[in-house]
């Protein structure tokens, strides 16, 4: 009798303590978690802090192995239990977007894409860059070279306001504003930038990009980039002629001297830390050279005889 008294008084505080680890609540800070169906269930979850739980693995064995489970991007926020959790990823609560801005893209690239997605409209995307409030210079609210490139999870919550502002606070932590007090200075960085981010196919050669573009401009001479044309055309063009450098704009380096007004694309670390500290060269002049990579030269006839033997 004893024995069976045992038993059970083990059984029950088992089932206390079991019953307890699975209503224990755990306190998520806006946690991303993607459920991938390319990828094993376990796989995607392993990130969850309480993933290594036994109890959570038997509460997901008992729960149908987690086949109702849906794939998808979740923001988790706030306290929730192993069976909140479960049931947040079976109902598809909480349920956000993946949007990737890639290296280079500019505004309108950004939001075309967002509305191809099927994220938000378009004219409200207009609409909020007016009424963002931002630290740094946007001429006329113009924001490009704002949109850090990254890869982002969008709450399926978030208006356009919203997306566009996480975009924003991206790049207000890769470059803090009291880090950089002169704004003017920066935004003229932030346009080198920009342009080093379309001309330059390799991060190793961004600094000596950026000397031949600062010695061109120390010379007096046109900074004659390609990319400053292709940003009128939306970088729609695969090849630049020589038409096409007849187009009037203040964008056009190859006609006005110095940098264009604004940035012509949003640019990574690696291109604005080559606008501030440029190699230090004689160079005047680059041609690509295959692969990614460039020729650089100090003299025109250095110029134009590599490319006579390419």
């Amino acid at each position: 009798m004893k024995k069976i008294i045992f038993f059970l008084t083990v059984i029950i505080v088992v089932l206390g303590f079991s019953y307890y680890q699975i209503e224990k609540k755990t306190k998520y800070d806006n946690f991303i978690l993607e459920i991938d169906s390319s990828k094993p269930l376990r796989k995607s979850l392993e990130t969850l802090p309480i993933a290594k739980s036994v109890f959570f693995k038997i509460y997901l064995k008992l729960n149908n192995g987690g086949k109702n489970i849906k794939a998808g991007y979740y923001e988790i926020n706030g306290d929730y239990n192993i069976k909140d959790l479960i049931s947040i990823l079976e109902s598809g609560k909480s349920k956000g977007y993946k949007f990737t801005i890639i290296e280079g893209y500019t505004v309108k690239n950004v939001i075309d894409k967002l509305v191809a997605n099927g994220i938000g409209e378009r004219e409200k995307y207009l609409s909020a860059l007016n009424e963002i409030e931002f630290p740094y210079l946007t001429p006329n609210k113009n924001y490009e070279g704002y949109f850090y490139p990254e890869t982002y999870f969008i709450p399926e919550k978030y208006d356009e306001k919203s997306t566009l502002e996480l975009f924003l606070n991206e790049f207000l932590k890769k470059f803090p504003e009291d880090k950089y007090p002169d704004k003017e200075d920066f935004y003229k960085k932030l346009i080198m930038a920009s342009i080093l981010e379309r001309e330059a196919a390799l991060d190793s050669e961004k600094p000596l990009m950026a000397s031949v573009f600062y010695n061109r401009i120390e010379k007096n001479m046109t900074l004659s980039a390609d990319s400053t044309v292709n940003f009128l055309y939306n970088y729609e063009k695969k090849r630049i002629y020589y038409k096409d450098l007849e187009i009037v704009s203040p964008y056009n380096t190859y006609k006005n001297k110095g940098l264009p007004p604004a940035p012509i694309s949003n640019p990574t670390v690696s291109s604005v830390e080559a606008a501030y500290k440029p190699a230090k060269t004689d160079y005047l002049f680059f041609v690509t050279k295959g692969g990614g990579a460039h020729f650089f030269s100090k003299t025109y006839k250095e110029h134009l005889d590599f490319q006579k033997t390419k």
